[in-house]
């Protein structure tokens, strides 16, 4: 059955206002993480195995077994999402709530209400831990290295196997099931996977926290006419059948990457992203402050066994000793950072 055109459309535009939510949301508000340390290159490697072995496991599994435990995921992703904006308590009466009343439309043969609620936690848990990562220290390279390894893996389990359409049908009009669906006319629907839609997120907040506004709009506009591009295969008949997104969206991504980096733009830290540092400015040279201290005038009459504390290239303290020329650089009312050195050098 051809999906209806507002389904379609809806889709994308869904789409586009999470993808803008969730850069507003990662640039004001700061995502409670766990006390793991930064993400690390080798974390790519556990994502990517973790994303192909969990559908072959999910499938061993009952269906409600699977909702449960996405249940379960999706109240601590909303919590993480909403606690910057709600603070502690209420996100997580919040995410409770969402979450049961989507089980409660379940349980009592809503199925349109329960889909709905299911999208609506979806969206917010996606803004959440792609916020998390991100703000954790996840780069814009690691999100290409996924996307690149991503890219192969969805090819086959959605267009060469039956993985992927055996997962949907499996978890199909469950609550909580990791699908972004747009409900049609006849029953006709339009749904996009949770890691198609984490990669759409997640490369425009990694861009832009790596490099600035312009790749991080570049990115979401990109990830929009993808997804524009594969609706309009579906509503000109190209297509019938599950389309494996992220062979479209990996190259893509990982193209876009390499560009910026060509283009001199380097990636940036969590700090440097927070102060709004230009991410092609040329990064600081750690020896400047030694550097002019030896070359600071030092006055002739100095022995060469005295010491003096050098700010900004000037002699500001001098003493028999480094701690007696830093004592002297003291009282002259110079407490900021200080390079002490031997007179004659």
């Amino acid at each position: 059955m051809k999906p209806s055109a507002p389904a379609l459309a809806g889709l994308v535009l869904v789409v586009a206002l999470l993808i803008g939510l969730a850069l507003v949301h990662v640039r004001r508000y700061t995502v409670s993480r766990p006390p793991i340390g930064l993400f690390v290159r080798s974390d790519v490697a556990v994502m990517a195995v973790s994303v192909v072995i969990a559908p072959l496991l999910y499938l061993e599994l009952p269906a409600t077994v699977v909702a449960a435990v996405f249940g379960l995921v999706t109240v601590v992703a909303i919590q993480t999402a909403a606690a910057p904006l709600l603070g502690g308590r209420p996100a997580t009466l919040a995410a409770l709530a969402l979450c049961a009343a989507t089980w409660a439309c379940w349980l009592s043969g809503h199925p349109l209400p329960t889909t709905l609620l299911t999208d609506a936690g979806l969206a917010v848990a996606v803004i959440g831990v792609t916020g998390m990562w991100v703000q954790g220290g996840m780069r814009a390279a690691h999100v290409a290295a996924f996307a690149a390894l991503l890219t192969g893996y969805d090819l086959i389990a959605t267009s060469l196997t039956s993985l992927m359409t055996r997962f949907s049908d499996h978890l199909h009009g469950l609550p909580f099931a990791p699908l972004l669906v747009i409900p049609g006319s006849h029953g006709a629907l339009v749904a996009i996977g949770l890691g198609d839609l984490v990669m759409l997120v997640l490369f425009p907040m990694a861009a832009g926290k790596a490099f600035g506004r312009r790749p991080a709009v570049t990115a979401g506009a990109l990830g929009v006419a993808v997804t524009a591009l594969i609706m309009a295969l579906f509503w000109w008949r190209v297509v019938s059948t599950a389309v494996p997104v992220l062979a479209f969206l990996g190259p893509l991504i990982v193209a876009q990457y390499v560009v910026w980096r060509r283009l001199g733009y380097r990636e940036r830290t969590v700090r440097e992203w927070r102060g709004a540092m230009d991410p092609r400015a040329v990064e600081p040279d750690p020896n400047a402050p030694l550097r002019a201290a030896l070359g600071a005038h030092v006055p002739a009459h100095l022995a060469a066994g005295a010491w003096v504390a050098v700010d900004g290239g000037l002699v500001v303290g001098i003493g028999p000793s480094p701690g007696l020329a830093s004592r002297d650089a003291r009282a002259n009312g110079h407490v900021g950072s200080l390079v002490v050195r031997g007179a004659k050098v």
